[in-house]
């Protein structure tokens, strides 16, 4: 039909379906839903604040809220920014928490100027001139930078990954532009359709009950939303259900050659076991039902993550002598890492492993790195041992289980649909590398440098 020709080549990317995801087109229509509620939230607003504040008094709130706004994007860029592509789903959705958030914030704030608290019991009372319209307008600025900071991030991801899952590979910036269309047709009927709510919704009470509502929905169909894209890049939490799901497997005999188990789960497979909010520190054997805690693992940290009081020579540190540090890189020689695990303290034995990566480290390097630290935490069973040997063991150990299945762990993640080629992003973004550089005098140097990726 003539119609829908046109409609097509308005909103839907050149190629469609074929270039881009099968996923896409279900979160477009959960979208649809989605864009109506910001524009009524915004008008939820009208009736609640008041209008005896000076002109003055206004200007110096926004200025005051611009500055935390700006303050945050900078903040959340240097925090966030190298794990908005392999988290992209979990901040997705944390971006439109935040945009509710603030929306909330917002709402709320003129009710915050006739409350002030107080050290004393019930610990708030009725006031005037209360600070705490100003630290929610500050926040609420706060949380709409976050929101645009971590949104532009998952985003591109995810754009990258719909124009890249299809059978043929789609235009990033036609889909770019067709999305930014159908987000222009959804704020007009958001707005439209808000205003025909609002009509209709007159009293402080029944704004709050539309208000709250909505952004219940709209959590909901996000969240669901994100819940059925499936991702091919590998993170930390996918890493490890993979990994841990293919170690069972071996260890059972399943996925030999002829059979129909597959060596290694698919990323359909994966995404009905991930989680949307999960530690992706965090190591578990999912051999059992019980989910076993084994400890967390940190790839990309410093040394002195596993020496605290070291400086940059290392032959006097009180936590790896020489000569333990240099068995440790004479084990981890060939390979563009180091495992080791953070010295147990009083007040917890809990296992921490950390992954200091090598210069010239690769996706592939992320994801055996991830391996050896699975293996290594299921040997020391979550406790962090005070014996520098039976550590050393443990990761040597590990390393020749990774060692012995890598090549075909490998094969069949390539086979299953993982992306793992060069340039596509490892586990996590590495901002921080070390080099290790034997001198002629026999003493190792560890220099770090922190401007390598």
């Amino acid at each position: 039909m003539g119609w829908r020709r046109f409609l097509s080549n308005i909103f839907l990317p050149a190629g469609y379906p074929a270039s881009v995801s099968s996923v896409l087109e279900g979160e477009s229509r959960a979208l649809l839903l989605l864009g109506i509620n910001p524009d009524i939230a915004d008008l939820s607003g009208h009736g609640v604040g008041k209008a005896d504040a000076s002109a003055t008094h206004a200007i110096l709130l926004t200025v005051l809220q611009e500055i935390f706004s700006r303050l945050t994007t900078v903040v959340a860029g240097y925090y966030l920014g190298t794990s908005l592509y392999p988290e992209a789903k979990t901040y997705r959705l944390l971006a439109d928490i935040f945009n509710d958030a603030s929306i909330v914030l917002d709402t709320l704030s003129p009710h915050l100027s006739a409350v002030v608290l107080s050290a004393q019991y019930p610990f708030a009372r009725a006031g005037s001139g209360s600070a705490l319209r100003v630290a929610a307008l500050c926040a609420s600025g706060a949380s709409r930078a976050l929101c645009a900071a971590v949104a532009g991030g998952s985003k591109a991801a995810l754009t990258l990954h719909f124009a890249s899952s299809g059978a043929i590979n789609g235009d990033v910036g036609d889909l770019n532009a067709k999305d930014a269309s159908k987000e222009t047709i959804l704020a007009l009927l958001g707005m439209l359709c808000g205003t025909g709510v609002m009509h209709y919704v007159h009293s402080t009470h029944a704004t709050y009950i539309v208000l709250f509502t909505l952004l219940f929905f709209h959590l909901l169909w996000n969240y669901l939303a994100v819940r059925v894209v499936v991702l091919r890049s590998l993170n930390r939490q996918r890493a490890s259900i993979v990994w841990s799901a293919y170690s069972a497997r071996r260890n059972k005999a399943f996925g030999t050659p002829g059979s129909s188990v597959p060596r290694v789960l698919t990323p359909k497979a994966v995404a009905q076991h991930e989680r949307i909010f999960a530690n992706p520190s965090a190591l578990y054997d999912t051999s059992t039902h019980a989910k076993l805690f084994l400890g967390s693992c940190h790839i990309g940290s410093a040394f002195s993550s596993i020496s605290p009081n070291a400086s940059l020579s290392y032959s006097s540190t009180p936590h790896l002598t020489l000569a333990q540090l240099t068995s440790l890189l004479e084990t981890l020689s060939s390979e563009q890492y180091l495992l080791w695990y953070s010295p147990p303290t009083r007040s917890s034995s809990h296992l921490s492993l950390h992954i200091l990566m090598k210069p010239h480290h690769r996706p592939s390097d992320h994801l055996k790195a991830w391996a050896h630290a699975y293996e290594a935490a299921r040997l020391l069973v979550g406790r962090a041992p005070n014996d520098f040997e039976v550590g050393l063991a443990a990761v040597q150990t590990a390393r020749a289980v990774v060692e012995e299945a890598w090549e075909d762990f490998i094969e069949g993640v390539r086979e299953a649909g993982w992306k793992l080629a060069e340039g596509e992003g490892g586990l996590v973004g590495v901002g921080r590398t070390i080099q290790v550089e034997v001198q002629e005098s026999a003493k190792d140097e560890i220099n770090e440098d922190r401007k390598k990726v």
